[in-house]
């Protein structure tokens, strides 16, 4: 049966989520290899980290990576989305949008170290960051759901044009 909430308790939930300062900078890795694919539970422990460097007067820098050298992140986790109600989903997609609304507005500089591929809702968290910098040989980028014809979950296309934008023209 699906669920509308996933009920967790502190004693219980998993460590998602890894924050740490070092200096100015604070790190926030997702931590849930291989893929670092997001549910609502990581997502919660995403945006108390960003709230936790926003809130810092000792941080300077957000630095974003994914645990492992495969991924940054593959996006939601299509297990947990098949396993819950339309209603849930909203909620969750209304929940995540927030969070990386919020990361974009933070006023500190914000990096996203794409460490391996780096898609669908991945690719959304990396363009909520000010900056974006890749491994060599890294992995894929991109936004695979619209050759399924699934529009992204919140950056895209009204983000696509933010992110021209920042970019500048071809040449």
């Amino acid at each position: 049966m699906a669920t509308t909430m996933q009920p967790t308790t502190s004693e219980n939930t998993k460590k998602l989520i890894n924050y740490r300062k070092d200096g100015g900078v604070a790190v926030i890795e997702m931590f849930d290899p291989p893929a670092n694919t997001y549910t609502y539970e990581m997502n919660r422990q995403l945006d108390d980290a960003i709230l936790a460097a926003r809130m810092d007067n000792d941080v300077y820098v957000m630095l974003l990576t994914g645990a492992g050298d495969k991924f940054f992140s593959a996006g939601a986790n299509i297990k947990m989305l098949a396993s819950v109600d339309p209603t849930f989903k909203y909620y969750f997609c209304l929940h995540a949008n927030e969070t990386l609304l919020r990361l974009e507005h933070t006023p500190k500089l914000v990096i996203a170290a794409l460490n391996g591929h780096c898609v669908g809702g991945g690719l959304e968290i990396a363009m909520a960051a000010d900056i974006r910098i890749a491994r060599k040989d890294a992995g894929k980028i991109g936004l695979p759901e619209v050759n399924l014809g699934v529009l992204p979950g919140r950056e895209a296309p009204s983000g696509c044009h933010v992110w021209s934008a920042r970019a500048g023209p071809l040449s």
